[in-house]
């Protein structure tokens, strides 16, 4: 506005100030193509910092709209500038120094162009991560450094924040290729919890990157004389045959030693299968707390009937919306008899079922039914907890009092999501923020006892968020969250229990405890699992042990006792381990259980044989 010459020398002060950023050079090119209005679009929506002085908003409706597509090309001119920077850099056409290929200006603005890149969900965005991230995280020499540690983690905790199964895709290729041990545990946390959250984008959760599979769910890939067979069903496999369709027991030495890129190529596309199940399990997952509902034929296309998305979705209870709040559960993995009947509308309402919408009889059901089928499923489901607060006011009491271990919590907070704000734990979802007391100073590295207090809900504006007018499943998924960082710090086995007067009061106390929704669980699949043993009336289950043998099992810590005495359990491990029967859900606890059983049934036969 004030003219092409003041302009001009603007420009050419700001070119000399950045010239060590080509990150805010590139920013700089962009802005110049633009006229006032877009400029002035730019700084009301703080692309580079809030305005200052008394300018007066843009009232023109059509602001957010060119906002939102000047930012977009602004941020893929940064990203694809950063990579071309970065591709120079590891052609050796660029000298290389670590931690200096881009500024501290450069990461800031890498951030910015990132966040609204995968907000947008930009088409062109999986392409530019899929070598920025991982050429950011590793250097062109075998030094264990990065090109910019800042800009690298600047990234991850963008894509933890807006994940795309692109985005984390590239975050995973970035964790296998990083050699710095410091990066390497943050990269390890923020995928983790990018997995969880792409649960929050339904959408994007269901858009599972291209393996090249067919129908049957399996991809053939040629190596001379034999064949890589990648297959998919409840898991991802790798076997090979041989030129005449005669299967393998191991990969041929042949292949190996004459045709090592061709093994590479099938083990990279095998372990690129099983981290795309991983990422859809943990965001299925993930689509509680995020209340996804899907459309019935984007469910059927994305998750039914794809090949590497289907037997993950098949072992899983669904829930159809066949008319306005007539929600219907089946199984996929149950047969053709149990799939909806008639047919759903291509724009009905899917979603995962869930015990917390499901009456005592329904979970009951389900439970036998996972059991006879004897099916593994890819997350706690059938068997998981769930609650409901006894209060109807903004917060619940209901964990408070019980005393944990700090640095157990803390542990599994981080993991789970849970930051640290001025010594409360802090969950933050979409709308509202969970908060947990704990009597106690939190900081990374804290340690000892502290009791918890109380559960809090608060709106994103700080105003309190009443408990009774929470989705009965996402309020069940916040307090399974806080009951699972009290078992990690009370409940759950752990041999350093065991050890120390302090430890031993600890678990005196815990076996006097009433079970918590996580042992009531435990106690349900014990009593699927050993039903033979239990009808032939040599073991029994009450409400806090399983007895065998005049032995007592607390359902709750897995403390073995005789008579009120201590009975010391060491269970083989390894190959000297008692194989498991089928376990309905994964944990430690309740496998150790099951564990402690055979060996005191295999010990009392040994005795009374003898």
């Amino acid at each position: 506005m004030a003219g092409p010459e003041t302009e001009q020398a603007l420009v050419t002060r700001l070119r000399t100030v950045h010239a060590d950023s080509p990150l805010r050079l590139a920013e700089i090119e962009v802005i110049l193509t633009t006229g006032p209005r877009e400029r002035a679009v730019l700084a009301e929506d703080q692309w580079s910092g809030p305005l200052s002085g008394d300018w007066p908003p843009l009232t023109d409706p059509v602001a957010e709209r060119t906002a939102d597509a000047l930012h977009a090309e602004l941020a893929r001119h940064v990203l694809r500038s950063a990579a071309a920077h970065l591709a120079a850099l590891h052609a050796g056409e660029l000298p290389y120094a670590a931690d200096q290929a881009f500024t501290t200006a450069d990461a800031d603005t890498l951030r910015r162009a990132a966040r609204l890149a995968l907000r947008r969900d930009e088409p062109w965005a999986g392409q530019v991560f899929s070598t920025l991230l991982p050429q950011l995280a590793v250097a062109p020499t075998a030094a264990k450094t990065l090109p910019s540690q800042r800009a690298c983690i600047a990234l991850a905790q963008v894509v933890e924040a807006w994940p795309t199964p692109e985005s984390v895709a590239a975050l995973r290729e970035a964790r296998r290729v990083v050699r710095h041990a410091g990066v390497t545990k943050k990269l390890d946390r923020l995928l983790r919890r990018a997995e969880r959250n792409l649960g929050r984008r339904p959408e994007a959760a269901l858009r599972l990157p291209d393996l090249g599979l067919g129908p049957d769910g399996s991809r053939r890939l040629p190596c001379a004389d034999h064949t890589a067979v990648l297959t998919v069903t409840d898991e991802a496999t790798l076997t090979w045959e041989r030129a005449d369709g005669r299967a393998l027991k191991s990969l041929p030495a042949a292949a190996r030693r004459d045709h090592p890129d061709h093994v590479t190529a099938a083990r990279d596309l095998l372990g690129k299968a099983r981290a795309q199940i991983r990422t859809l399990t943990r965001a299925l997952e993930g689509g509680y707390l995020a209340g996804a509902v899907h459309r019935y034929d984007r469910w059927r296309d994305a998750l039914a009937t794809h090949p590497v998305a289907r037997g993950t979705a098949g072992r899983l209870i669904w829930e159809v919306e066949h008319a306005p709040g007539d929600w219907r559960a089946f199984l996929p993995a149950a047969g053709p008899a149990d799939h909806p009947a008639p047919a759903p509308d291509p724009s009905a309402a899917v979603r995962l079922w869930h015990p917390a919408r499901a009456t005592p009889a329904e979970r009951d059901l389900w439970r036998d039914r996972i059991a006879d089928l004897r099916l593994h499923q890819p997350f706690r489901q059938a068997y998981r907890e769930h609650y409901r607060a006894p209060e109807s006011g903004h917060s619940t009491t209901m964990f408070q009092g019980h005393l944990v271990r700090i640095e157990a919590v803390l542990g599994l907070a981080g993991r789970q999501g849970w930051n640290i704000d001025d010594d409360i734990l802090a969950l933050p979802l979409d709308g509202f923020t969970a908060w947990l007391g704990i009597a106690g100073s939190l900081y990374p590295g804290a340690a000892g006892w502290a009791e918890v207090g109380e559960v809090t809900l608060r709106r994103a504006d700080g105003s309190p968020q009443a408990l009774a007018e929470m989705d009965a499943v996402r309020l069940s998924e916040v307090l399974r969250s806080v009951d699972l960082l009290i078992s990690a710090g009370s409940f759950a086995w752990c041999d350093t229990h065991a050890h120390g007067p302090e430890g031993r009061r600890h678990l005196n106390r815990l076996y006097a405890q009433p079970l918590g929704r996580t042992a009531q669980l435990r106690r349900a699949a014990l009593r699927r699992i050993l039903a033979d043993h239990l009808a032939s009336g040599r073991m029994e289950l009450d409400d806090r042990h399983l007895r065998l043998d005049g032995h007592d099992i607390h359902l709750a810590t897995g403390r073995v006792t005789r008579s009120g005495d201590p009975v010391e359990i060491t269970l083989p491990t390894g190959r000297q381990a008692v194989p498991l029967p089928f376990l309905p859900y994964d944990e430690a606890l309740l496998e150790r259980v099951v564990r402690t059983v055979a060996h005191l049934m295999e010990r009392e036969g040994s005795a009374a044989h003898s």
